[in-house]
């Protein structure tokens, strides 16, 4: 997949510096950071999604309000293009924001996505484009109830993943517009590692594959997970990955533990919510340590 630059209207320092928010009661103060990444889509040149600010609800309280501004004071918009934010690559939305010290319940992210314009859209590879909608996502933004703390002089950092492949639909008979029906995972960047290894000829060239080539790594959590498609039953990829022209691929952003990975060509034939039939090849067991890129490769 090309690279797409990325979309930013102003530097995330200067960003950061103009975020504004209330107070809670609480002793001392710490940072927080949050960025964002993808697991990818077939059939897509851009997935881009636009963002007003975060709001942030402590234990006890309001929520903090954080919108983003521009060197004026005006509100402006964070434009990310998730296609270019895969393996383990992923650009901040906040950056080592001030947040006083105490337990915060979840977070939710503000986005401008609707069907009548294209704030958010999502550009195909023959260069269509479309508008990219969040049901009530203008209202209510898109929350994630992951709790966490903010200690005297510490430092928090997330990075929630937008899995573009099991959360875009595509238009209904009414409408151009595709539909994002987001599923996020958000992990604690101090307790992630990655994956990213290549694939051989042998599998490429599997009875199985021909003529497809539709490659894709599906990961699952646990040891010997028996692989299937995204439909919402059994078992159900934590995220997965596409091939680069060189047959290589990356995982990022996984928690520690033991994950299978299967391989399959057959990743456009897998529509999401139906039950499809979907080969996998050379499943194997991988197990990712926090700090590190563990190499696995399909041969």
């Amino acid at each position: 997949m090309n690279n797409k630059p990325k979309a930013q209207l102003i530097g995330i320092a200067t960003l950061s510096m103009l975020l504004s928010a209330c107070g809670t009661d609480s002793s001392g103060s710490g940072s927080f950071s949050l960025d964002i990444t993808d697991a990818p889509i077939d059939s897509a040149a851009k997935v881009v999604v636009s963002f007003s600010g975060v709001s942030i609800k402590p234990e006890s309280g309001s929520a903090y309000d954080i919108d983003f501004v521009d060197i004026n004071g005006d509100p402006i918009l964070k434009t990310i293009d998730l296609l270019s934010q895969q393996g383990p690559d992923s650009e901040p939305l906040l950056v080592n924001h001030t947040l006083d010290a105490g337990h915060y319940n979840w977070l939710r992210l503000k986005v401008v996505a609707s069907q009548t314009t294209t704030d958010s859209y999502i550009e195909l590879d023959g260069g269509a484009q479309h508008p990219l909608y969040v049901p009530s996502g203008n209202e209510t933004g898109l929350k994630l109830n992951r709790g966490f703390d903010i200690t005297d002089g510490g430092a928090v950092s997330f990075t929630i993943d937008f899995d573009l492949r099991k959360s875009v639909l595509p238009p209904n008979n009414h409408s151009p517009a595709y539909k994002l029906k987001p599923t996020l995972r958000i992990v604690e960047n101090d307790n992630i590692g990655h994956i990213a290894g290549s694939v051989g000829s042998v599998t490429l060239n599997d009875v199985n594959c021909i003529p497809n080539t539709n490659y894709a790594i599906y990961v699952f959590t646990g040891n010997n997970v028996s692989p299937d498609d995204i439909d919402g039953i059994d078992a159900e990829p934590v995220t997965t990955a596409l091939l680069s022209n060189t047959f290589e691929y990356a995982v990022g952003f996984l928690d520690e533990g033991a994950y299978t990975l299967a391989f399959t060509c057959q990743a456009d034939e897998d529509t999401n919510e139906t039950d499809d039939v979907i080969n996998f090849i050379g499943t194997n067991t991988v197990t990712v340590t926090s700090g590190t890129t563990t190499t696995y490769n399909f041969n």
